[in-house]
């Protein structure tokens, strides 16, 4: 007990320091919203397998800020960003909560292409925070580097879900990843535009899977631009910050 109230502390201040109050009432609307849908569904279905996945995905949007305590050894889990756990909240509640908990995969036409493109995007973001993990202050890179490093994070992550979702659909006879498949009456843009030489339900699955990297790939592009520019700009403000401390000392 002695050792867990210093770090409460000391995480309640990192957390002020780091985030401002817009990102830090993010994650509490993201957390009312599963709320309201979990209390609304309890009482109309209580029966409702879904039930318990939103409960579970409740619960791991309060758990996140523990990540950093898991995070072994101080000197790793003191650099990863609350900026992180901002992104695995919004994660969870578009890639659990919404797709499967409230069931937009089978609601939404094409949501999961659309699910691929922001996850493609929150991985470069996520990428960004681990590759800051293991830069000190004294390491000066540019901001481009830095963001092909969250970009290649990006691209593993998205090779990692593709190779397990597919040998799911696979081998997996009730994996629920093969309702997701492409299929003529709910994607037919993807027919209009890679032609109509699908003969088979396991051909569609080869195509999603490839479609799915597409999607992905193309979420990272406008998240990559971003997060440059602003390294960009934090590079700029450093360096003028630097060049006033300097005028000043003479």
């Amino acid at each position: 007990m002695n050792k867990i109230k210093p770090f409460i502390i000391s995480e309640v201040s990192e957390l002020k320091r780091e985030i401002c109050v817009y990102e830090y009432a993010l994650w509490w609307v993201i957390r009312a919203m599963q709320i309201f849908a979990l209390v609304r569904l309890a009482l109309r279905d209580p029966a409702n397998n879904n039930v318990a996945l939103l409960s579970l995905n409740l619960l791991a949007t309060f758990t996140v800020p523990l990540v950093r305590l898991l995070l072994l050894p101080k000197r790793i889990y003191k650099k990863l960003t609350f900026h992180c756990q901002t992104w695995l909240n919004i994660m969870i509640f578009f890639g659990s909560f919404l797709a499967q908990g409230l069931e937009w995969n089978h609601k939404i036409t094409s949501w999961d292409k659309i699910l691929h493109l922001i996850a493609g995007a929150i991985a470069v973001f996520i990428g960004d925070g681990i590759a800051g993990m293991f830069l000190s202050k004294k390491n000066k890179i540019s901001p481009l580097f830095r963001t092909y490093a969250s970009v290649g994070f990006s691209f593993i992550a998205i090779v990692i879900w593709e190779v397990f979702e597919f040998f799911a659909d696979y081998y997996i006879v009730d994996s629920s990843n093969q309702a997701y498949s492409i299929t003529p009456d709910r994607d037919a843009w993807f027919f209009v535009i890679f032609g109509y030489g699908v003969q088979n339900e396991n051909q569609w699955r080869v195509f999603d899977t490839n479609v799915d990297m597409l999607c992905a790939v193309a979420g990272c592009i406008p998240a990559a631009v971003a997060l440059w520019w602003w390294h960009k700009r934090k590079e700029k403000l450093n360096t003028h910050d630097n060049s006033l401390k300097t005028a000043s000392s003479l």
